[in-house]
């Protein structure tokens, strides 16, 4: 277990932190941008930012864990409040270090009389105390229980990827899915180079990426670089998949789920800012963003609309594209360290993904040229949404032939885990 060293803290760090907990318990939401709302709407020092992000991200991260740690101690069923309070109580005390078991107590008795009143304030520093006084053991616990807990995956995904990748590769998945990820850029090649960049010596170059730029500062889209466009945030495994497809210069290109535009952007970068581009999303506050993008970057060759890419078939004639990227929907098991949200979701949403997946293969193939090239990829490790939809794809039009298939493991490179396969239709 790796401890987290926060410096300083502050009762208003909590609140925040429990705000936000709440709002993604009732509200479902995204951890992510519920936390750039608030940084942007409230003036916090650096050291608020980082507690609160740690609280929030840390809390849910480790839930199974936390719960499992809770759970002798509590007689009877808590409302959501009191659980989520308590929950992230326990987060500082087995995972933050510097703050004292009795701050702890103090932050979270205070915090509960103020939101719910003496009665509840008295029953959570009951609990409390009791809870950090004992630790409960996994050591009796089955192999696969135990990593479950202890990194906090739910069973059923356990057992889906010791299946898929035996037992030794899960258990480096799982460990993986609660690093903290790296800072990465991608360098955006129309305005600059790598090299020139790389003259800052708080940017590293990436393992994996040609294009991709570790930072050691703060927060990369407060830098002067990224203000000017000269690079843009994109995991280092998400950069792969342009460079996969490769498009050239006076390409023709569709990418048919361009959201949020990382993989849209570096397409047009690697095609030099010539050709075309036609990109698509399904929703209409997701094209902002993109076209935003696009004109921070200074690129002029996207042409961003929303629109179902399951009836682009019904917008272009047939065979009307050189090269078409297919970043499909997916489950988003390999970007648990950064959404460890996802972790919770209903595992039968998955079965609707792949329907919805084959909808995008089936309009990509009736959309390809005829000796045209097309990458499907996803941020998933699954291989029902990966290897067995490209079997599926392909037995289903054989004129597709698989000319490169790759997948990258969250703990391979520090990376997300990703997935994408580069077809060519032949004739």
């Amino acid at each position: 277990m790796i401890l987290i060293h926060i410096p300083k803290y502050r009762t208003m760090d909590r609140e925040i932190a429990i705000d936000i907990l709440m709002k993604y318990k009732q509200e479902q939401s995204y951890l992510n941008l519920t936390l750039n709302h608030v940084f942007s709407t409230h003036s916090l020092t650096k050291e608020s930012k980082s507690l609160i992000t740690h609280l929030v991200y840390g809390t849910i991260q480790n839930q199974i864990y936390l719960e499992y740690m809770l759970e002798p101690h509590l007689k009877s069923r808590v409302k959501s409040f009191e659980k989520i309070l308590l929950l992230m109580s326990l987060y500082q005390h087995y995972f933050l270090d510097h703050i004292p078991d009795y701050a702890i107590v103090n932050e979270a008795v205070q915090l509960a009389k103020k939101r719910k009143g003496m009665k509840t304030s008295k029953f959570i520093n009951a609990v409390l105390k009791n809870a950090l006084s004992t630790s409960r053991s996994l050591d009796h616990l089955e192999e696969r229980e135990r990593l479950s807990i202890e990194t906090s995956h739910p069973s059923w995904m356990v057992k889906m990827l010791e299946k898929q990748y035996g037992l030794e590769t899960t258990k480096k998945i799982c460990y993986a899915n609660n690093d903290i990820p790296y800072k990465t850029a991608r360098v955006n090649t129309i305005k600059t180079t790598r090299e020139k960049l790389l003259e800052n010596k708080l940017f590293e170059k990436g393992m994996l990426s040609e294009d991709a730029l570790y930072y050691h500062g703060g927060n990369i889209a407060g830098t002067n670089e990224f203000k000017n466009g000269l690079v843009t945030i994109q995991d280092e495994s998400s950069q792969m998949v342009a460079r996969l497809l490769n498009p050239h210069p006076h390409d023709y290109v569709l990418d048919m789920c361009c959201a949020p535009g990382g993989k849209t952007a570096h397409l047009a970068a690697i095609m030099e800012n010539q050709g075309k581009i036609d990109a698509y999303d399904l929703y209409e506050h997701k094209i902002l963003l993109v076209n935003g993008l696009m004109e921070r970057l200074g690129i002029e060759i996207v042409n961003v609309k929303c629109y179902d890419a399951t009836k682009l078939k019904n917008v272009y004639h047939g065979e009307t594209f050189d090269k078409i990227l297919l970043d499909g929907p997916c489950s988003g098991l390999g970007v648990l360290s950064r959404k460890p949200e996802i972790k919770y979701h209903n595992s039968s949403i998955m079965d609707k993904i792949i329907e919805i997946q084959r909808e995008l293969l089936d309009n990509a193939y009736a959309l390809l040229k005829n000796d045209g090239s097309m990458v499907y990829s996803t941020c998933t490790i699954n291989k029902k949404e990966n290897e067995k939809q490209i079997q599926w794809f392909i037995e289903k039009y054989p004129d597709m032939k698989v000319i490169k298939e790759m997948t990258i493991l969250p703990y391979e490179y520090h990376s997300d885990g990703f997935y994408m396969c580069l077809l060519k239709k032949e004739y």
